[in-house]
């Protein structure tokens, strides 16, 4: 019996995107003809020109609705895209805030007026958005937030720092937590969702070089930035339920199972005859082929379970915890075993549609940090899941 991911209709849409693909892909892409991009202004430039062609394809926004610029189809279909684009390692989505979080939380949220105005550009790439949530003493505490809007007139004034901000220096836009009350017994109320333009008066970003060499998170200041009574999202003092829908898409957008299943596979492929030989070796590689493949069907699992909910749930957390993790072994076997030729290679940014294992190493830190730490998720998981007493971090 076939699944909704192999039925008839997921088989042409399937066929469709491929072609797309094969018919748009820039030239060379994936190969060394494909010279790496000379800076990340460079990049970005050319990522938001991938997006527009995204857009004018059909293939951006495939589950928003078609009066805002999507598709109008299901997450079954935004899921098979998401399968394809990592198997032929398309350009990077790097409106990814936008188009995977900020952009579903407005549909949820936003006011009609917000919707018609960001929505489309999210998906043409017109408009790039980060992500201000974390502050240097409230991170996984998110509720411990200190940054502050105060009412002004008929607007609102932000105050405060923001850090690891992912391309700030390249937002347009920026979802914001601000405090709008006094913290009380329960700290999450009182807090607000903003939309920020970033080239306000008063707010400054500042980019942080990696070890990779890129600068992919920012420190974010506020000096009193003005922003009109129309930049609040939801209701004033009911931001957490915006923060915490717009985190359980980031979750279910980074759930890495159809890369993890390339990546697993491409080790696979990769072993050197006697490491293939040894008994140790070729059981590690098998054993992450085989996780890697359960993760994709877990992902499948829950795509249908959001699709029928119309909500993320806690699943999310479960995959983003077993994927990144997963990732990270995946690449721990290949450090190990793989020839020097094979792992070693210039960590450079902009050096898109290959695979540097270096790269993937360095990232693997990142991924089970970024969207809620693996602790977080674990707390998250046995306190939805198993019924087990709250943990501290949020």
């Amino acid at each position: 019996m076939s699944g909704p991911f192999d039925g008839d209709h997921a088989r042409a849409f399937r066929r469709e995107l491929r072609q797309w693909f094969t018919d748009n892909l820039p030239d060379g892409w994936g190969t060394e003809r494909f010279a790496p991009h000379a800076d990340e202004d460079a990049e970005v430039r050319f990522l938001r020109s991938w997006q527009r062609t995204l857009y004018d394809g059909g293939w951006a926004g495939i589950s928003w609705p078609a009066e805002y610029g999507g598709r109008g189809a299901t997450l079954l279909e935004q899921a098979i895209f998401v399968e394809e684009r990592d198997r032929v390692k398309a350009p990077f989505d790097i409106g990814i805030v936008g188009t995977q979080m900020v952009g579903p939380m407005l549909i949820t949220f936003g006011t009609g007026e917000q919707k018609e105005r960001y929505l489309r550009r999210i998906l043409t790439g017109e408009d790039l958005w980060c992500q201000g949530f974390s502050e240097p003493d409230a991170g996984s505490d998110l509720a411990g937030l200190r940054t502050r809007a105060a009412a002004d007139g008929d607007g609102w004034r932000l105050s405060g720092q923001k850090v690891w901000t992912s391309r700030a220096q390249h937002a347009d836009m920026m979802i914001l937590l601000a405090r709008t009350e006094p913290v009380e017994d329960v700290p999450h109320r009182g807090i607000s969702a903003f939309a920020v333009p970033m080239d306000g008066p008063g707010l400054t970003v500042r980019p942080l070089r990696q070890i990779n060499g890129s600068a992919e998170f920012c420190e974010v200041f506020l000096d009193e930035v003005p922003v009109a009574a129309d930049a609040l999202i939801g209701r004033a003092g009911e931001g957490w339920k915006v923060a915490l829908t717009t985190l359980s898409w980031e979750r279910f957008a980074t759930t890495r199972a159809f890369e993890m299943r390339r990546l697993a596979a491409q080790l696979w492929t990769a072993l050197p005859d006697d490491a293939r030989a040894d008994t140790d070796v070729r059981t590690r590689a098998l054993g992450l082929l085989a996780q890697a493949h359960a993760g994709g069907l877990s992902y499948q699992r829950m795509v249908s379970t959001v699709t029928a909910k119309g909500e993320v749930g806690v699943d999310a957390s479960a995959g983003k915890l077993f994927t990144t993790e997963l990732g990270q072994r995946i690449v721990d076997l290949a450090l190990s075993v793989l020839p020097p030729d094979d792992v070693l290679g210039e960590v450079r940014p902009g050096n898109q549609g290959t695979t540097s294992w270096p790269l993937e190493w360095v990232n693997g830190f990142k991924n089970t940090i970024a969207a809620g730490t693996s602790q977080v998720q674990r707390n998250i998981i046995g306190e939805r899941v198993l019924g087990l007493p709250k943990g501290g971090a949020r």
